[in-house]
């Protein structure tokens, strides 16, 4: 039994050794259909993930013309190419709108960069808590508090009838 302990170490410590440990380094960015995506304005993808669902997405381009983006599908017989404006309308193929874009109503991942900070500059925590305490609301501004060598962030909507402003901690405790 222990010499069987002992050639699985043997093993073991030959193969650590042909580790090779040069790192991979990317001459470009890595531009995948995913990551192009996220860089999309929030109506874009939500008119995409409301036309499409969850349909593999194998191309976006940009170029088809200023403000349209083209969305090619995996599964094209199923899926046809996909036309949606910036603001998140949907375009025939000839590039007239099949559905306009719907008012943007839940804007909670807009911030307002002339009232401080952006819902992008926050904490996650504190981003999800907003959208659970206010989801339909449109954030008119955030600011960061710092109190007692705590933080905590300030935020106040448009409509402070329907939506009053909340104080979160930036672990994303809802405080008020």
């Amino acid at each position: 039994m222990k010499t069987r302990s002992l050639w699985f170490v043997a093993i073991a410590v030959a193969l650590c050794g042909c580790a090779d440990e040069t790192g991979m380094t990317y001459q470009q960015p890595l531009n995948s259909p995913g990551g192009i995506f996220a860089s999309l304005p929030p109506a874009v993808q939500n008119s995409v993930r409301a036309e499409a669902g969850t349909a593999e997405i194998a191309t976006i381009s940009k170029e088809v013309a200023p403000g349209v983006y083209e969305f090619q599908f995996r599964n094209s017989g199923v899926y046809p190419p996909l036309y949606v404006a910036a603001d998140g309308s949907v375009l025939t193929s000839n590039l007239t709108v099949a559905v306009g874009a719907s008012e943007d109503s839940i804007a909670a991942s807009t911030g307002n960069e002339a009232s401080g900070l952006k819902m992008d500059e926050l904490p996650p925590n504190v981003v999800l808590t907003i959208r659970h305490q206010a989801p339909t609301a449109e954030v008119s501004s955030i600011s960061r508090l710092t109190s007692e060598n705590q933080i905590f962030y300030n935020v106040r909507f448009k409509d402070p009838l329907h939506h009053p402003k909340l104080l979160i901690r930036d672990d994303g405790k809802f405080i008020q």
